[in-house]
């Protein structure tokens, strides 16, 4: 056939509609449930809508796919008008089930598959078709009469779904089990076809609706028999079961095994006939045991398991099959590969720690230029006032012709210039260090610190500072002109609000094997425990008005430390002369 590509997933779905056609002639042979001659229609509408998918899937041309999908929509549309009338009669509810109600539910399925046929005239059900070339699948556009139909036949499904759920809560316990069973291979089409028209798997265009509408056949024909699934004829046992994706193991009440189908064969790496065989040492095989299972789990477990080289996660779930009499008559394990949906949400799980890491780091980036708008507008504001007041002053000197005058402004114009160099420069430390990747090296930690006190050597002269620090200092893990940064702005601060004349001190205190607190104390007024936390982040200067300074030292110190993985806090008593003890942890040369 020139025009059709057959591909795996085409005959996935020529076998699944086989399969449907079989459940439907079970069905009708054996009478296994009220208003069987329903939900033999339901399969045989599944099993059209399965062959028809599947022959859409392979067309070339657009004028093929269109054909298949008016063919697909005989099924789409009725079955789950047939769902809905077998559950009505399987609740007990047939009374609803007349001639008149019968014509009703059927009005909109009939216009809808008129529409179909007739698509190319209006587009009210399909506005346009694309081929995914890489793949051949279809995206359809969905015109509005679509949307109605989605509506009806999700409102249908779900009447199905809430008389069967309402139904669970009305029968005897030995019954309970084949109702939810029911319930979950009604909501299996449900989900699937939900995926499918909102776009949300993974692959553009796969429809896994006509596959899992005969999965959920299967599931229902399984509770009918009250879970004696292998009393069926040997050619459906062997097409339904053995042809299934899912792993299926089952053991009889005295743990010897009584049957197992080929897929849990390939994942339990078993290639002997595992009849007669002991139950828990086949467990074995697949990395469980029966402690595993529980009613805290819902008698589920998940197991990784090795395949063909190949790590595996499955989901095994683990049911009980009474008789009348709620005798234990077999054990069934299901085993569900879930791989692909344990790296998905795991995927997930990275994709949402991620946005939050970026959502703190833009919370945390828009707070600092909320703080850098503050203090460039306060802290520029007053030297470029006094730029521009001198400047005018300046030119009123050079016209009255007084340029001793001039030059001693302009003394005062270059001092006002440097202080806005310096806050420029230290804003830009501060947007430099959040950018910048720090490789960590092990450092000369005694080296750092003279070359900061050689930096704040006038500072220290001219207020005649006293400083004590230790004749070593240990080795650490950083990045030596931003340590030496830390150092130079934590002793500034200290000589700025220190006492008169300052008392310095600088030490450390080892707390681990790998981590190190490196502290400065002052004998200044101190700080109240209200503000700790603000010194770091606000960009502001408390407490003493007239000292120079722009209220940006110990935020840069706070970036820095937080760069290098460590900790900075500062504690204080508020008492005067107490004054503040700032420390910062690092890493040892050990972590290395």
């Amino acid at each position: 056939m020139i025009n059709y590509d057959f591909n795996l997933l085409c005959f996935i779905r020529f076998f699944s509609g086989l399969i449907a056609f079989l459940v439907a002639f079970i069905i009708l042979r054996r009478k296994v449930a009220h208003g069987a001659i329903y939900l033999a229609l339901f399969e045989l509408a599944a099993a059209i809508w399965s062959v028809s998918d599947g022959f859409e899937a392979a067309a070339l041309t657009i004028e093929l796919k269109f054909l298949w999908a008016q063919i697909a929509y005989l099924g789409i549309t009725t079955s789950c008008v047939f769902f809905l009338l077998f559950a009505l009669h399987f609740t007990g509810n047939s009374r609803f089930v007349n001639k008149k109600h019968i014509i009703i539910l059927f009005i909109i399925p009939s216009i809808t598959i008129i529409l179909a046929f007739t698509n190319s005239y209006h587009h009210f059900l399909w506005e346009r078709i694309e081929i995914d070339s890489s793949t051949n699948f279809s995206i359809y556009y969905y015109g509005f009469w679509f949307w109605i139909h989605i509506i009806y036949e999700y409102s249908i499904l779900t009447s199905a779904i809430i008389l069967l759920l309402f139904s669970t809560f009305k029968v005897y316990n030995t019954f309970k089990a084949n109702h939810w069973l029911l319930l979950i291979g009604t909501l299996l089409p449900f989900i699937a076809s939900i995926t499918y028209v909102f776009k949300l798997s993974p692959v553009q265009g796969l429809d896994f609706t006509p596959i899992s509408l005969v999965f959920s056949g299967i599931i229902i024909l399984i509770s009918f028999y009250n879970f004696k699934m292998f009393d069926l004829i040997p050619i459906a046992r062997k097409q339904v079961i053995d042809n299934l994706r899912v792993g299926i193991l089952v053991a009889g009440s005295d743990d010897q095994i009584i049957d197992s189908n080929p897929v849990f064969n390939k994942i339990s790496g078993i290639t002997e006939n595992l009849r007669n065989k002991n139950l828990n040492e086949i467990l074995v095989k697949i990395n469980t045991r029966m402690e595993d299972f529980t009613s805290e789990n819902d008698y589920s477990t998940e197991s990784q398991i090795v395949i063909d080289g190949e790590n595996k996660v499955f989901e095994i779930k683990y049911h009980t099959i009474l008789d009348e009499n709620s005798r234990q008559v077999c054990k069934i394990f299901i085993l569900n590969d879930i791989t692909t949906r344990k790296m998905i949400l795991d995927a997930i799980a990275e994709s949402n720690k991620q946005r939050k890491i970026e959502l703190l780091e833009k919370e945390a980036l828009i707070k600092d230029l909320n703080a850098y708008a503050r203090s460039v507008a306060h802290d520029l504001k007053n030297p470029i006032n006094s730029i521009v007041g001198f400047s005018q002053i300046i030119e009123k000197n050079i016209n009255n012709n007084n340029p001793a005058d001039a030059l001693a402004m302009l003394n005062v114009v270059k001092n006002e210039s440097m202080k806005m160099a310096e806050i420029i420069d230290a804003l830009l430390k501060l947007s430099v260090i959040r950018k910048e990747e720090i490789e960590m090296r092990p450092v000369n930690h005694k080296q750092i610190l003279e070359e900061a006190l050689r930096r704040l050597k006038i500072p220290l002269n001219d207020k005649k500072v006293v400083i004590d620090f230790p004749a070593d200092m240990p080795c650490v893990l950083g990045h030596s002109q931003l340590i030496e940064e830390v150092w130079v702005n934590l002793i500034s601060n200290a000589i700025k609000y220190g006492g008169n004349p300052p008392l310095i001190k600088i030490g450390f205190t080892v707390i681990s094997t790998d981590t190190i607190n490196f502290w400065i104390a002052d004998n200044g007024n101190g700080i109240p425990s209200s503000n700790f936390e603000k010194v770091f982040e606000d960009f502001e200067r408390l407490g003493r008005e007239d000292i120079e300074g722009y209220g940006l030292g110990l935020p840069i110190v706070k970036r820095i430390i937080q760069k290098l993985q460590g900790e900075v806090k500062v504690e204080s008593t508020g008492n005067p002369g107490e004054g503040c003890v700032f420390s910062f942890s690092l890493k040892t040369c050990i972590t290395s």
